[in-house]
């Protein structure tokens, strides 16, 4: 049977086993789970250890705290014998038996294995909402003005052709001073 250890600070370790042909164990801080955690960064529902061909997954359940490994947050976490884990704060140690090692490995395994990734509404909620640092008081939402993209493009196109112009013709009149020691514009204000 494979164990789940859980690690609550200030608490003894629980180990929890469970039958190999078991396709789902719910984990969370509700009391309809199958794995209770009684800690403040665990979801009612916070993540779903699933049975899958040649082992086992763990996968976020919208948790707001999220599932780790090595420091980074994850959507789903291939679990391996002697894993460790994180749920919310709490460790989760995922092991099991030779003879389950062995029987899982007949099977073949394909990973499921991918990080979290920050939703891109979100990101541009929290920039949005970012007060000013101007004040350490202030609590006004800051707004930036995005001019639409395609004219701000030719503008900054037609702004460098300008600039490229003006620095040839500042070019042309130095050279032509250095050669001759007489004032382009000058000369040409000159002829009629």
């Amino acid at each position: 049977m494979p164990r789940v250890t859980i690690s609550e600070p200030g608490k003894t370790p629980q180990p929890y086993r469970f039958k190999l042909e078991r396709a789902t164990i719910d984990i969370g801080r509700g009391s309809d789970n199958d794995i209770v955690i009684h800690c403040g960064s665990c979801s009612t529902h916070h993540c779903v250890m699933q049975r899958v061909e040649g082992g086992y997954i763990l996968k976020d359940a919208g948790s707001t705290n999220g599932i780790k490994q090595d420091e980074s947050m994850m959507e789903v976490i291939d679990l391996y014998d002697g894993m460790e884990v994180l749920v919310g704060d709490i460790p989760l140690t995922f092991n099991l038996t030779d003879e389950e090692i062995q029987s899982l490995n007949q099977e073949e395994f394909e990973t499921h294995e991918r990080k979290k990734l920050p939703p891109v509404q979100e990101k541009v909620e929290a920039e949005e909402q970012r007060p000013s640092t101007s004040s350490p008081r202030a609590s006004h939402v800051h707004h930036t003005y995005d001019a639409p993209k395609k004219g701000n493009e030719s503008l900054k196109t037609f702004a460098i052709l300008v600039l490229l112009i003006l620095a040839i013709c500042a070019g042309m009149t130095l050279r032509h001073y250095k050669e001759t020691g007489d004032f382009l514009p000058a000369k040409l204000m000159e002829a009629p």
